[in-house]
């Protein structure tokens, strides 16, 4: 199996039940993507609570994938990327990919929080 870890650093606050089940379906995707196509052997999810937004990543060892040939997550996007965007998009946020082969993947996404502290 895979080793997964999480890892929250600032102040959890709560968030609206929309950003919530964003940052649900992102997790979600993001591990359902480890477990199908990284072959990792570790993944750690961070939540990490900043002034006015969370940031959260899933970061896996796998095998890493070309994310040129996937198309840009603004396009068609494969695994599940442009579902994951649009979610974050109505919510004022934003996703970066970040892979290569061999290296792993980092998924990273900002999401905006009321209040702002």
């Amino acid at each position: 199996g895979v080793r997964a870890d999480l890892e929250v650093a600032g102040d959890p606050r709560l968030a609206s039940t929309e950003v919530d089940v964003a940052v649900l379906r992102l997790v979600q995707g993001a591990l359902a993507n480890v477990r199908q196509h990284a072959g990792a052997s570790r993944v750690v999810v961070s939540l990490s609570y900043e002034p006015g937004e969370l940031l959260v990543d899933v970061v896996d060892d796998g095998r890493g994938f070309d994310p040129a040939l996937v198309g840009p997550v603004t396009d068609a996007g494969g695994f599940g990327l442009r579902a994951m965007r649009e979610r974050l998009a109505v919510l004022g946020g934003s996703l970066s990919i970040e892979s290569a082969p061999g290296e792993g993947t980092a998924v990273a996404a900002s999401i905006p929080l009321e209040g702002g502290t």
